[in-house]
């Protein structure tokens, strides 16, 4: 018998805190921690290094738990992603929900689960905007065969699908049938600053940027691309926020920033830590991101929360941003849209711009401070 009554979360996740080069998804497993702590025992089971590091994290002990805050966390070496390992782990505590945070990872989606086959444990799995028709478009192959094998295990309606938005929900049924147990919970958000970050904007200057991982899901090549076509009377500062992830893909883009006409200034800031991303952007007019997939994409509530409208694809939950004020979501078949918000965003004045910069900053309040938001998480371990 369990001496408390709240109920025992596993989580495992591929990369988490203080890893931060991995993005979204790792602030959405730390706010939900944040939000549910007080009502959940969070366990979280993790790698021991951050995403595309060969070094593990310095001054953290390995393969063991340790207590952080409201959470355990225990990393394990290469040696110890092993069924051995997540067998011990399953059998040491009584579990009453095992949440895993990727569909195509091996080590902290494929292997556990395998042993949670004849388990009554309660298995909630979030796909992170991986069956997207953008994402699949990546490496479709591989992909394709694993989501065969899925479906052909039975595996699919074992489980509790975590679903970030209507969208999302829809690719899953998609993908495993209209029978599939699917739950739609949105990401939650980080707390909101207190007050409002007004940004000195001149008609005719634009501080843009950039805050993803750069890889090809992300589209930055296309958003330099766009930049190449702005109008030249408009001078624009780029600033590129994120890891590296695809190498050669990044040697593709430096070649088109090499070809930039002398109104564009890039700017490669490289991975910033979450914590310090407030400090980033206390500058920034705008984020462009023409990605082909995202299923909240946390970078894009980032930017409303600092008072930065964003200029998107159309291939993210957001919809209808001009309308509101808040930016601009665009068709990735129209690269002259694209170049047109640009053109808009730079030419606005003071005047404008803060009615636009005000208008993501209450949309980010108003989203972040919505009580059903954090009710239908905690439903999703009921």
């Amino acid at each position: 018998m369990r001496s408390y009554q709240r109920k025992n979360i596993l989580i495992f996740i591929d990369w988490f805190l203080p890893g931060y080069k991995a993005g979204g998804p790792i602030q959405s497993v730390v706010n939900l921690i944040n939000h549910l702590g007080d009502e959940f025992e969070f366990d979280v089971v993790t790698s021991n290094k951050d995403l595309g590091e060969d070094t593990a994290y310095p001054n953290i002990v390995f393969n063991r738990w340790s207590k952080n805050g409201n959470y355990r966390v225990t990393y394990l070496d290469e040696a110890h992603q092993n069924i051995q390992r997540y067998r011990e782990i399953l059998t040491a505590k009584e579990y009453d929900a095992v949440y895993f945070n990727s569909l195509f990872s091996v080590n902290f989606t494929l292997k556990p689960l395998l042993l949670l086959r004849r388990s009554k444990i309660k298995i909630i799995l979030a796909p992170r905007g991986m069956l997207g028709a953008g994402a699949l478009q990546i490496k479709p192959l591989k992909k394709k065969l694993f989501l065969n094998l899925f479906r052909l295990s039975g595996f699919s309606h074992r489980i509790h699908w975590h679903a970030t938005a209507a969208s999302e929900a829809a690719e899953i049924k998609k993908h495993f049938g209209n029978k599939t147990k699917v739950k739609i919970a949105t990401n939650l958000s980080a707390v909101m600053p207190e007050a409002f970050p007004k940004k000195i904007k001149e008609t005719g200057y634009l501080n843009l940027f950039f805050l993803s991982r750069i890889s090809k899901k992300k589209n930055l090549k296309a958003a330099l691309q766009f930049l190449s076509e702005v109008n030249k009377q408009f001078q624009i500062n780029f600033s590129i926020v994120g890891p590296v992830e695809e190498e050669k893909y990044w040697q593709e883009c430096q070649q088109v920033i090499e070809g930039l006409p002398e109104n564009v200034i890039v700017k490669n800031m490289g991975a910033v830590p979450n914590h310090e991303l407030r400090e980033q952007l206390k500058d920034q007019h705008f984020m462009l991101l023409p990605t082909f997939h995202e299923n909240f994409g946390h970078v894009i509530m980032e930017s409303w929360q600092n008072a930065c409208p964003v200029i998107i694809s159309d291939q993210t939950p957001w919809e209808k941003l001009e309308k509101q004020r808040i930016g601009f979501d665009i068709s990735l078949s129209k690269p002259d849209e694209f170049i047109k918000s640009l053109e808009k965003s730079a030419a606005m004045d003071q005047e404008e711009y803060d009615t636009w910069s005000q208008a993501s900053f209450n949309f980010a309040k108003e989203y972040c401070n919505n009580p059903k938001a954090i009710e239908d998480s905690r439903k999703l371990f009921l």
